[in-house]
């Protein structure tokens, strides 16, 4: 069957908040109605949220889930109002160039300082994206530059300043594996729950190996 991601989403209860280790917190929430107390806790986040409607609307079949009647542009006006409660002292977001000029703006009505990194999803050169880097202070990391997305992610969860690392759009995981990994608290919600039990299972499993 398509979008199972193995059924390892069978072998958890991914109803509420799931604590994981080391403090960490996650969630099967549609963050566009709600957003869990816990992402708060973040103060640096990492959002790969999707590049336009149609990409929204596929997130949201692969759920098993209704599409959100509003248009993209309302999307990523909400998606600001959970930023805008969450607070983050940084800020990244992953974007395609379609929106890219109207996240920059938004970013610099809330940050002082604003750049963004050329990159690329899936390690394929063809596949370009933008990570955006808003910051209340001058930071800019070189060596960030022309990285894939997943390289940017595992150096960001290695070495940028956090307490804790949050992510709105969690997918199969790959801020909560990395920061998991370096030791690390992260929180975070997925709107699908086969995708969030794929780290789910990733964690409890390294814990099981481990002991």
């Amino acid at each position: 069957m398509k979008w199972e991601y193995g059924g390892i989403y069978k072998a958890y209860d991914m109803t509420g908040v799931i604590a994981l280790p080391g403090g960490s917190l996650v969630e099967v929430c549609d963050w566009t109605a709600r957003l869990p107390e816990f992402m708060k806790q973040a103060d640096t986040l990492f959002v790969d949220p999707p590049w336009n409607m149609g990409n929204a609307r596929t997130f949201y079949t692969k759920a098993e889930l209704p599409h959100p009647e509003f248009d993209f542009l309302e999307f990523s006006r909400r998606l600001f109002e959970r930023i805008d409660q969450i607070a983050p002292r940084t800020l990244f977001i992953e974007m395609g160039k379609q929106y890219l000029g109207w996240y920059l703006q938004a970013c610099s009505a809330r940050y002082s300082h604003l750049t963004f990194y050329n990159s690329t999803y899936f390690h394929k050169q063809q596949n370009k994206c933008y990570v955006i880097h808003a910051s209340q202070k001058r930071e800019r990391y070189k060596s960030l530059e022309d990285l894939d997305e997943e390289d940017i992610i595992k150096w960001i969860c290695a070495n940028h300043g956090y307490e804790c690392i949050g992510d709105l759009c969690m997918g199969r995981g790959l801020v909560g594996k990395h920061a998991y990994l370096n030791g690390r608290r992260f929180v975070g919600t997925e709107l699908n729950k086969k995708r969030l039990a794929v780290l789910v299972n990733f964690i409890l499993a390294t814990q099981i190996t481990s002991a």
